[in-house]
């Protein structure tokens, strides 16, 4: 009735006070009241997705907005601004997958330099022989220490002096 129609207009201008305050979390509740009481505003939708993407939930802004656009596929403003959500999102995780793309590169290249100052490559027979690397200085240690325990128990028979 009138009530549940003034009730939503509320609850809708309530989000779009919290959008401009910045207040994403309270607005994102009255959006919700809204979307309670009518599920096919776009209006609301649209703001709830205005305030995720304000809040940095770009995939919550574009789920909001798909709905959106699916109530009222000739709303200009909803198409429009899914598109930018959506290339937001593409264009974030193509800067992700270049970030983890540098990361790898880092660790191969770091991986590629240890086993160029060895001497050897970082795969041999596609085993991984990093692992060699570490423990080769251990063995040498192991064994040094072994021959001096040899060399000053030797010592201590008259054996052998240093």
């Amino acid at each position: 009735g009138i009530n549940a129609e003034y009730g939503m207009k509320t609850w809708c201008n309530l989000a779009f006070s919290e959008l401009k305050q910045e207040k994403c979390d309270p607005g994102i509740v009255a959006a919700n009241r809204a979307l309670e009481i009518e599920p096919t505003s776009t209006k609301a939708l649209y703001r709830k997705g205005k305030l995720y993407e304000l809040k940095g939930e770009l995939e919550e802004a574009e789920k909001a907005l798909k709905v959106a656009v699916k109530v009222d596929p000739e709303s200009q403003g909803c198409k429009q601004y899914l598109a930018e959500i959506s290339k937001k999102i593409a264009n974030q995780k193509k800067q992700q997958q270049r970030m983890y793309k540098k990361m790898f590169n880092l660790e191969e290249e770091k991986k590629a330099a240890e086993a160029a100052k060895a001497g050897t490559t970082p795969t041999e027979k596609g085993r991984d022989t990093s692992w060699m690397e570490s423990a080769i200085p251990m063995v040498a240690g192991a064994v040094a220490v072994g021959a001096f325990a040899v060399a000053a128990y030797n010592g201590i028979r008259g054996v052998a002096s240093w």
